[in-house]
Parts: structure tokens; sequence; C-alpha cells
């Protein structure tokens, strides 16, 4: 969380001995505080506060404006309130672009707002800022000879301003017939509506108005802000989603709503930036990326291996990432680019599991047994080392759960995401890929077999350092069990 104190006209140094430094001994100890970092600039106080791991934002929260509030003579006489906000998780979804060289700036911000409210109406849509833009500023220009003809000076007519520019509650009234809350709202925001605010009235009914001893205009901060799109003029429009928001969904509403809309006159209204696209494309890469590797996997077990055993190793791989799913709802997890980087890790522990089981149930069969025996002596024999690696990857993993750090904490769903597809993949490896193994036919025919066999010879020399090696039950042995057991008798 951050607290921010704006201090205008004040050096770093000022900034940090009466603002910064004040703020960190209120509220450095606090329970649920990890670190505080407080950084002056002119102008600008900010302190960063980290909390710490399972610590309860919500109550640091309370916690840390308590002492803030209670500081004494805090702030400055010339600084603002210190604002104490709970930083928010805001990813970009989609930045728009308000362009035009015909119109005026007033006009370009007035479209971009307009822009902005109408995107605010989409049920999706919560958070939308403007970017590139100067903040509005009503600027009030006092006559130095008006001044001293009323005899008026700059705090009389700041204390003016201030109390007829104010919403304000009283109270409440409480009366039999119920109780009634007292406010008086009076917040003004156009210069226009600044002119007749009172400086002096006269018994005699005369009345100074700031209108008659100021120039009031509405404008912009002097900033140099210079924001382009296409070579013309503009105004960005932000629209930001939280965690529990859908990049591509909001993307796909704010395109269909940009399609339809009516852009005003000597205005364009384009996409700057769409981050819901890269999203896309990247899980479109893994998934290619992944077919591909399950292909390559395939292939390579189609050479030793019997078909069958081939085939259902080879779909048990997706089966895991796919049953990992059914998980997600419950733990809160969502498909980002976090938990499709997870599933990136876990390809190859999750392709060794099945092809060792698989490669046990065949070494099975080679010796002899019956299909269901040899499926179920071949995944009762690795069940223990699998499981102890599956167990030590998930401790592996849990070292992410601690990372704290803002820009890194996207691998906080690695252990989760690692936990839920080796869980799966156990379930696939011992129970859904033996029974798939345990039928005696085999699907492997000629020619197919006969290259297996070719192949299982000469990986079998290779193994045996160029030896005469045992050779490997062949694939295409067409005898009965009884027969097959005696030849390896």
């Amino acid at each position: 969380m951050t607290v921010t104190v704006p201090f205008p006209g004040a050096s770093p140094k000022e900034v940090e001995e009466d603002v910064n430094r004040r703020i960190e001994e209120s509220v450095i100890g606090l329970a649920g505080v990890e670190r505080v970092v407080g950084t002056a600039s002119e102008g600008l106080g900010r302190i960063s506060i980290e909390l710490s791991t399972f610590a309860d934002a919500a109550s640091v929260l309370n916690d840390v404006r308590t002492p803030v509030d209670g500081i004494e003579n805090f702030p400055p006489v010339t600084a603002d309130q210190p604002e104490v906000k709970l930083q928010q998780v805001a990813l970009e979804v989609m930045t728009l672009a308000v362009s035009s060289a015909a119109v005026s700036e007033h006009e370009l911000r007035l479209a971009a707002e307009d822009v902005r409210d109408e995107l605010l109406e989409l049920p999706s849509i919560s958070q939308v800022k403007l970017r590139g833009a100067r903040d509005r500023e009503i600027s009030i220009e006092l006559s130095e000879e008006e001044l001293r003809r009323h005899n008026l000076t700059f705090n009389e007519i700041s204390n003016a301003v201030q109390k007829a520019s104010l919403n304000l509650t009283f109270g409440e009234l409480r009366t039999d017939a119920g109780a009634v809350v007292l406010h008086t709202v009076s917040k003004r925001r156009f210069g226009e509506e600044f002119k007749d605010i009172p400086l002096i009235t006269r018994l005699d009914g005369t009345i100074v108005t700031l209108g008659d001893v100021a120039e009031i205009r509405d404008g912009f901060v002097d900033e140099d802000i210079v924001t382009r799109f296409n070579g013309l003029p503009a105004v960005l429009v932000r629209v930001d989603a939280t965690e529990a928001q859908s990049v591509v969904g909001m993307a796909r509403e704010i395109k269909n709503w940009l399609a339809g809309y009516d852009t005003p006159r000597n205005m364009t209204v384009g996409i700057w930036s769409d981050r819901a696209q890269p999203s896309l494309d990247r899980l479109s890469e893994i998934i290619r990326n992944g077919v591909i590797g399950g292909l390559l996997v395939f292939l390579s077990l189609v050479l030793l291996f019997d078909l069958r055993i081939a085939t259902w190793v080879t779909v048990g791989i997706p089966l895991s990432f796919i049953g990992s799913l059914l998980f997600f709802g419950p733990a809160d997890l969502t498909l980002n680019m976090g938990t499709i980087f997870g599933f990136f890790l876990m390809v190859g522990i999750v392709v060794d599991d099945a092809v060792v089981v698989g490669e046990s149930i065949a070494a099975e069969r080679e010796r002899g047994k019956r299909s269901l025996h040899a499926a179920i002596s071949g995944a009762r024999a690795v069940v223990g080392p699998i499981t102890v690696g599956v167990i030590t990857t998930i401790l592996g993993f849990l070292q992410f759960l601690f990372v704290t750090t803002a820009n890194y904490q996207i691998v906080n769903v690695f252990p989760w995401v690692a936990f839920f597809v080796l869980l799966v993949s156990l379930i696939e490896a011992f129970f859904i890929l033996p029974a798939h193994l345990s039928h005696e036919k085999r699907w492997s025919v000629s020619p197919l077999c006969g290259l297996q066999d070719r192949l299982r010879g000469w990986l079998d020399g290779v193994r045996g350092g160029g030896r005469s090696a045992k050779r490997s039950f062949p694939i295409c042995w067409r005898g009965t069990p009884d027969s097959r057991s005696k030849m390896f008798n």
C-alpha cells in the first residue's frame, strides 16, 4: 500500500523531514508491515508499505490509517491531506486513442470523456482512465488594482473560495417523524460558477463578487504533454481489468462497442494498443507447440512400442492438463499467462510419468505375462519411484508461494498448477493408462511391427555396449501367451 502527501513548492529535503520521516515513524512496527520505503521528490512525499506474507490487507490498511491520521500537527500547512491506498492489480486490456487535428484541446478532452463514460456503461468494464492529457484546472487571476480598491488580501479571497466550493455534512436531525441528514452540496466544477462568490457584502446592499476582482478561466495545468496518434493530437482512454475479470472477454466487448460507436465529426477513435491479442497469440503458440511436441512423442514411442501403448501414452499427456482445469474453479485460478507458463513447466514431467508406466507394462508383457497381469504388475512396479518424484517436484515448487515482490508474484500460481497437473497425471498413469493397456490384442501390424522389431533389436545392442544382447520380445509375434512364455523360458 502507499501513503502519498502532495506538498506544493516543497523541496525534497523538506518533504523528507516534514512528511516522510513522520509517517515512517508512525507505521514502522505495525503488525503485518514488512518493509517501509519512503521517496521524497519535489512537491510530493510517497511512502510504500510492503505487507508481510499472508497478512490481512484490509486489517493492515485500517491499522496504517489510524496512526497516520493521528500524527500531531500534520500535515504541514501548505501540504494536502495524506492519502492511504491499497494497491490493486490493474491489467491493461486495451487503450483507445481519440485523435483530431481540427478541434481544440478542450473539445478533444470532452470527446475522450464521452468515450470513457460510454465504456463504463458496458457490463464487464469497471476501470477506465484518461492518459496522455493535461488535467483540468480553473485559474483565478486577481487584479492588483481591484484588490487595493476594495482593501482585499489573498488570504481573504482564498478563504472565501474554499468556503463557497464545498460539500459538507452537518450531522443528523432527529425528530418524531424520522431522521434527516443535514448537508450542503455546493462544490463548484466550472469557472463560471465561481464568479458569483461574494467577497464583500455591506448593509447598503453593495456586493463585491469574485468575478469583479478576478478573471476566471477554465483551462489545463501548465505541463508539457504531447500525445499523438498517427501524427494527430490525441487523448488516450485506457481500460484496465482486475484479477477476476477476463481480459479476452473485455477486449471482445470493447471491439463490438467500437464497431457501432458514432464517432464525433472531425475526430477518430482507434485502438492504440490491444493487450488481449498478444495473450491469445501466446496461448495459441503454446497450444501449437504442445501439439507438435505430442506428435514427436508419439512418433518416438511408435517406433519402439506397440501402437496401442504409443497411442494411449500420448493421449494421457493432454488429459493430465485438461483434467487439472477441474480444480481451477475451487482454487480460484484462471487460465492466464501465469498458469499457462506453469503448464509449460509440467510438460516434461507428465511425459516421463506416462512413458515410464507404459514402458514398464510393455516390459512385463515381454516377459510373457497376459495383458491384464502385465498392466497391474507393470504399474505397481513403478508406483513408488514415480510418486516420490511427484512429491519432490511439488516440494520444489512450494518456494514460489513465498515470493512477495510485486513484479514477480505471477509465480505464486506455479505450486498449485504443479499439484493439480501431477495429481491428475498420477491418476491417469496408474488407473486409466493400465486399463487401456490391459487388452491382449496388439494394434501394430506389418510393416510397422517389422520396423519396430528391428529398431528394438538395434537399441538392445546399443544398450548392451555392442555385445550380444538378449533380443526383446518381437512385437509381431502372433503366438499364444503360453507359447510366448515357453519361448522366453
